[in-house]
């Protein structure tokens, strides 16, 4: 399966960030602490030419000992980083000094561009920074479609809808988009998707996966390890066969919610 999504919304939603970038102060890209480097577009370089932050989201579903050795990496590559947890707040108040720090002579509120893939968690960053819900928060990746501006408590935020880029050369990184729902899955293979996940716990996080699916050990084949957690968590059809579709979407929800445990899916290339 090769992966590709980058319907119209997108490709609108690109000329508007780059429109918008002649109003906006500074720009916030968000990532996910899952897949720091894959969840980064590469596709809107001009941002950098702005004064910029890199806020790490889904810091509390990802890996602590892998997000410390992307905080350090990011300080070699002297790149302004704020941790965020948008559930507990944490990193909020920081992410408001930083953006203030990043422009010392402005006399006005700045003007602030939102950007990141979706699902990467902007309004609810939005949200934390107004102290309201005050903009659309979607489960599925999309749900913001227009150019919003908000007003924010010392901060004019510019919300945009999440964006990918238009082909993707690197289908690992398109898995890892896949896995962490910023790709819609009624277009995935679930199931080839659940095996790349599994494949990449069997080798990185084995006691993990033993643990929330109360397997004896770990199978050589990934055929095996599925079967195990369908019949474990009852994903049976009228037959007593593995229902393909009900295991894989079990273990996608319990990878994405965190039931499976901390985990990061890459770490800093090394040069």
């Amino acid at each position: 399966m090769t992966i590709q999504w980058y319907p119209g919304h997108m490709a609108k939603a690109r000329r508007q960030i780059r429109e918008s970038l002649k109003l906006i102060d500074l720009v916030i890209e968000l990532t996910d602490a899952r897949i720091p480097q894959s969840a980064r577009n590469p596709d809107i370089p001009e941002i950098h030419n702005k004064p910029y932050l890199l806020a790490v989201t889904k810091s509390d579903l990802a890996d602590p000992e892998r997000t410390r050795i992307w905080l350090e990496y990011w300080r070699e590559q002297r790149e302004k980083v704020v941790l965020l947890d948008l559930l507990s707040g944490k990193g909020i108040q920081k992410l408001r000094t930083e953006v203030r720090r990043s422009l010392p002579h402005l006399k006005r509120n700045p003007r602030v561009l939102v950007v990141g893939i979706p699902n990467v968690g902007k309004s609810s960053l939005i949200n934390r920074l107004t102290g309201k819900s005050g903009t659309r928060v979607g489960a599925k990746p999309g749900v913001t479609r227009g150019k919003q501006w908000i007003n924010a408590r010392g901060l004019q935020l510019l919300d945009t809808p999440g964006i990918l880029w238009p082909k993707f050369d690197d289908q690992e990184a398109a898995k890892k988009l896949a896995v962490t729902a910023a790709i819609r899955d009624e277009i995935l293979d679930l199931e080839e998707i659940t095996y790349w996940l599994l494949d990449y716990l069997q080798k990185n996080y084995p006691d993990l996966l033993m643990e929330r699916y109360q397997l004896d050990g770990i199978a050589d084949d990934l055929e095996t390890i599925f079967d195990q957690i369908g019949r474990k968590r009852g994903c049976l059809r009228s037959q007593g066969e593995i229902d393909r579709l009900q295991t894989a979407q079990l273990v996608l929800k319990d990878f994405r919610s965190g039931l499976i445990g901390p985990i990061t899916l890459e770490l800093p290339k090394k040069e």
